[in-house]
């Protein structure tokens, strides 16, 4: 089924990214902005902004469809919430993968490449709401997503060294 693109997802969870990345400083480097914001510059730390930006824009959504929405409206949330920073962080790699180097263009890369996984999100957010998961998959969503608060919460203090090295 075709759907329109509700842009204001797009435009708000953009401005939430934005507002989440520049939160520890307008905080004065607070424990409270450490885990809203980038306290440590990190990989983690950008999906943890995405992660804030999505859950916050899947609020506003609720609330403007609450009436409306089918039962696994949270489910599809959820699960979304937790998979698709790794998934926009995947993409943002492409080009060191292929030994290429961004040099002068990374910060324009980055913006646009932070409303790319934006607008995936929010496009599987559309086709995941009319999924019926199972109970064991309703479990595992839920562990997911427990996973992804705590390591964002977590990794807000100390990342882990070597992220992507398994040592």
């Amino acid at each position: 089924m075709l759907r329109k693109f509700q842009w204001w997802k797009l435009i708000a969870g953009y401005l939430l990214f934005v507002f989440f990345h520049e939160i520890y400083g307008w905080l004065g480097g607070s424990p409270l902005g450490a885990i809203l914001g980038e306290g440590i510059e990190s990989v983690y730390a950008h999906m943890k902004m995405y992660f804030y930006a999505y859950l916050v824009v899947t609020a506003i959504d609720y609330f403007l469809r609450h009436k409306d929405l089918k039962p696994s409206f949270w489910y599809s949330r959820l699960f979304i919430a937790a998979a698709f920073p790794w998934m926009a962080i995947v993409i943002w790699f492409i080009p060191e993968a292929l030994g290429m180097s961004l040099g002068k263009f990374e910060l324009a890369y980055s913006l646009i490449l932070t409303i790319i996984g934006l607008f995936f999100a929010f496009n599987l957010d559309a086709d995941l709401e009319e999924v019926e998961f199972s109970p064991i998959l309703k479990t595992f969503i839920w562990i997911a997503f427990a996973a992804a608060l705590i390591t964002y919460v977590g990794f807000s203090f100390h990342v882990p060294d070597n992220f992507f090295i398994a040592l």
